[in-house]
């Protein structure tokens, strides 16, 4: 018997023993309100976890415009209701006492609520596998009279729809299919996915009904883009939104709304809601780029013309171009950018509505008449055939239309667009669409009054089970939802699911218990920066996944939930900097995670720019290959020193001397001792986008690289380190004089007297000037890095000191920009030119503790941690990066290197010890 099978028994004798939550054990004690720094993203464990089908959740109890949800970006959400007497609750806003979390690690939390004065609910939300979730519910009558209850258990689908859907009522269970369809990275990358998944959503006693709907609320009804990965793309145009002063239109609620129109034909429009061919990607997706296939359009042939209109409803700006369709036997896609501007054209029509009329047979469309002289096309689209919308009505004065042509079960989406004197057509409405009388409210007061037999396009499935509950007595219920890959695996899952309906869940907090008990723990004065510290570890530990694939050992996703092609492929080494604090709670995984690199490693001792366990990413350019920033010894170095265990150290010795001896034979193209950047070198260099000097000066390839020749001097001084720990004092001694050398010609190369900074040189004269004179004297965070690497000289880290803390620079209201503040091409919310990214601000942090610069590497910290913090109240949940001036985060979330704020403060605590 294994020891994690024995360990697991211990864990379950304990459990039913009455042993529970260890009361010295933070995050099992907890009294979370929505407005504590919480991370509330759950993922299952790693060893009951895979790559290929794996959902997790957000709990989402803060919103008071929503229900204590659990949702995910594509697989729809796990809901509760309650109905007692005529009264419904569902939202926060309208419980009796609100959520209250009491445990909660990175696969589970406990929590309490009252959704009446006399009923409350204690519950347990475990993401058991992959595959498998697991909602179990308590609910006690705490008053001194009888109540009778209905529990509605439903899931609600906001992503796309589900189809195929089967209720069985003696089973309990619904079974059905949605679509969690790939992004065009994952498909460009040939990682493999599971684009229609089976479903089953089980009650642990048989509902008194089953229904399904077609939405949530009356109202209208979006449908989701149709999609046909099949389909190979026949045109696409595609591009950059941006407004007027060059920020990226990134708009959300309402989305910008785009118009085509193909050989000034108006009888027939494609717009936002076109189908995709080919690639899942949205036509205006969340980043500030649109994309249309001209496809939709039948029969294109090249050398058709066509006018596409944009219109962003949050600025109330415009923009517009004609382009005429290339030659489709050699291309595809053209790409044009687009900036807003405020030019008027035909004011949309407002407020379009709509009414039904003889049982659904008729629907009758009406809209506020706007403005004066414009007449109004309609135009309808069948959403089972294709999604273009074909004019119905042309030039019509009045403001509403009927159409009496809706044939069985038909399903129509309609757009209203204005035309004015001249002829000049207008952006569409938003669209509305004929689903009649299928919503889950108006079936909650008014039962079996409307369809509940939908079995596709449904947005929400539903079970309702009622209850009796006497004074003092306490009703449990479980609830599970499993996932499958097939009808086959569907079988298997709901076999395991009708298990679990009997499983201890307390034996899964014992088991994170026993878990976190090895992380460091100190009395913080802060209790919100304890929760963020604790926080952090539960994000940490969830992007774990155990060995598969090519990966023989354990590895790690940027993110488990949501799961982005980009952040889902694998491991990169800038991501592995987070190693150096999850060490300290797993030491073993975290000594894996970085084998993965060694057993992936080429025999010239290149290692991938990504690895992962479908994935050798390599991106050739010009016959070279690409790598990540070279921080692979120390990210090692730094991982024994917590783990002390001496195989690790030799096996990364030798991997680490390899890659190093790699790297600087293939970067130094002018044999000058100094290094430049590869391959795609903005990705290996890792700040991928919106780089001052890759921006505004020139390809990184042209300059002798500061941070660069800054690492690799740090992976010469850490391979001497690990040289002399294993004993070898040779290669030690060797190991120094690389690093003394290298550290010399960085301070006499890339050091400016002048302005007390460090910044890039050009590749071929060393001097600070590209295209224009001093062009490359650009304040960027890598300015600091010499702190990191312990280069620079006292005089010269005083002088860099001095920089960092000018608040007119870097020394913002929350954290180091990755642009000095006062540089022309700083944007907070930018990217690589002004947000504060956790990773490197922790790099600056240990330079000035290196220095002896303590109080602000202390300052620094708790900058940094107030709008981590801020976030967490906020949203609970940890981003890619965040503003150095403002409490905003973006862009992706529940990012595995904004964990490492842990790391800053055990090491800012142990300067007090």
């Amino acid at each position: 018997m294994k020891l994690e099978q024995i360990y697991m028994i211990i864990l379950i004798l304990f459990s039913q023993s009455g042993f529970c939550q260890n009361k010295e054990i933070f995050l099992s004690n907890l009294n979370a309100s929505k407005d504590s720094p919480l991370y509330t993203t759950y993922a299952a464990q790693m060893e009951r976890s895979e790559f290929i089908l794996d959902e997790g959740f957000h709990f989402l109890f803060y919103d008071p415009e929503r229900g204590i949800d659990f949702t995910s970006d594509t697989g729809g959400d796990m809901c509760i209701a309650f109905k007692c007497g005529p009264k419904y609750v569902y939202h926060v806003k309208d419980m009796y006492r609100e959520p209250l979390i009491h445990a909660s690690y990175s696969d589970i939390v406990t929590y309490s609520y009252f959704p009446f004065p006399d009923i409350k609910v204690d519950a347990t939300f475990l993401v058991y596998s992959s595959r498998i979730a697991i909602h179990n519910l308590k609910i006690q009558n705490t008053g001194k009279g009888q109540i009778d209850l209905k529990l509605f258990a439903f899931l609600q689908n906001n992503y796309r729809t589900f189809n195929d859907i089967h209720l069985n009522k003696t089973e309990h269970k619904i079974t059905f299919t949605h679509e969690e369809l790939p992004d065009s990275w994952v498909l460009e990358h040939n990682i493999p996915y599971v684009d229609k998944v089976y479903n089953v959503f089980m009650l642990s006693e048989q509902p008194e009904r089953m229904t399904c709907f077609r939405s949530y609320r009356w109202g209208n009804i979006a449908l989701p883009l149709k999609i046909d990965l099949n389909i190979n793309q026949k045109y696409i145009v595609w591009g950059m939104m941006s407004h007027a002063g060059g920020e990226r239109c990134r708009h959300d609620n309402p989305k910008p709304k785009l118009l085509v129109i193909l050989n000034d034909d108006s009888s027939k429009i494609i717009t936002e809601t076109a189908s995709k061919w080919g690639r899942a990607d949205k036509n205006i997706n969340p980043y500030g780029f649109y994309s249309i296939e001209l496809g939709n359009f039948s029969q294109i042939k090249s050398g058709d013309r066509y006018t596409m209109s944009l219109f962003c409803p949050e600025t109330v700006e415009y923009a517009s171009l004609r382009g005429t369709i290339g030659n489709l036997d050699t291309m595809n896609a053209t790409r044009y950018d687009v900036v807003f501007d405020q030019n008027e054209i035909v004011p949309i029509p407002g407020n379009l509505k709509k009414d039904f009329w003889g049982g659904g047979a008729e629907i009758r469309l009406y809209w506020d008449k706007h403005v004066e002289h414009v007449s109004y096309n309609v135009y309808r689209c069948d959403y089972r055939k294709n999604r273009v919308y074909e004019l119905i009505a042309d030039k019509i004065n009045r403001t509403f239309f009927t159409d009496k042509n809706i044939q069985g079960d038909k399903i129509y989406g309609y757009v209203v667009t204005g035309i004015d004197a001249n002829g000049k057509m207008s952006m569409p409405t938003n669209e509305v669409t004929n689903i009649f009388r299928s919503d889950f409210l108006t079936d909650i007061k008014y039962p079996d009054q409307i369809r509940t037999d939908v079995t596709d396009l449904a947005r929400v499935v539903s079970m309702q089970k009622n209850m009796t509950i006497k004074p003092g007595e306490s009703i449990n219920l479980r609830i599970i939802r499993g996932f499958a890959r097939n009808e086959r695996n569907l079988e298997e899952i709901t076999q395991q699911a009708k298990t679990l309906f009997s499983e201890n869940l307390t034996q899964f907090i014992a088991y994170n218990e026993k878990l976190y008990a090895s992380v460091p723990k100190y009395s913080f004065n802060d209790a919100d920066k304890e929760m963020l510290y604790w926080s952090a570890w539960n994000l940490m530990r969830q992007v774990m996944l155990p060995a598969e694939g090519k990966c023989g050992y354990n590895y790690y996703v940027f993110s488990r939930e949501p799961t982005w092609g980009w952040g889902h492929g694998g491991q990169v080494f800038h991501e592995s900097l987070t190693m150096l604090a999850y060490a300290f709670m797993d030491p073993q995984s975290a000594m894996n995670s970085q084998r993965v690199y060694l057993e992936r490693q080429h025999k010239n001792g290149y290692i991938n720019y990504r690895t992962g366990p479908y994935l050798d990413e390599i991106i050739e350019v010009n016959g070279e290959f690409t790598s990540s920033a070279p921080w692979y010894a120390w990210q090692n170095w730094q991982v024994y020193k917590i783990t002390q265990d001496k195989k690790f150290l030799e096996e990364m010795y030798q991997s680490s001397k390899q890659f190093f001896d790699y790297y600087v034979s293939n970067h130094d193209k002018d044999q000058d001792g100094l290094y430049e950047w590869g391959g795609h070198a903005v990705l290996e260099s890792v700040r991928d986008a919106r780089v001052a000097v890759w921006d505004q000066v020139g390809w990184p390839t042209n300059f002798e690289a500061l941070d660069l020749n800054t690492m690799l001097a740090n992976e010469a001084m850490t391979l001497a380190a690990m040289a002399e720990e294993l004993g070898r004092a040779h290669d030690a001694s060797i190991w120094t004089e690389k690093a003394k050398n290298l550290s010399n010609l960085i301070n006499k190369t890339f050091w400016d007297e002048e302005s007390g900074f460090y910044y890039h040189v050009d590749r071929d004269d060393h001097d600070f000037s590209f295209s224009s004179e001093n062009n490359l004297k650009r304040q960027e965070i890598i300015g600091f890095l010499p702190l990191w690497a312990g280069i620079a000289t006292e005089k010269q880290a005083k002088r860099l000191v001095t920089h960092l803390t000018n608040d007119k620079k870097f020394w913002r209201k929350y954290g180091i920009p990755s642009l000095a503040a006062d540089d022309i091409y700083y944007n907070d919310k930018g990217y690589w030119n002004g947000p504060v990214w956790v990773e490197w601000n922790y790099l600056i942090v240990e330079g000035l503790i290196k220095y002896g610069y303590h109080e602000q590497a202390k300052e620094l910290v708790d900058r940094i941690a107030v709008n981590m913090m801020a976030q967490l109240k906020k949203d609970h949940n940890f981003w890619e990066f965040y503003s150095p001036d403002s409490q905003w985060a973006g862009y992706h979330k529940t990012y595995i290197w904004a964990g490492i704020i842990n790391r800053m403060l055990i090491d800012i605590a142990n300067l007090s010890r």
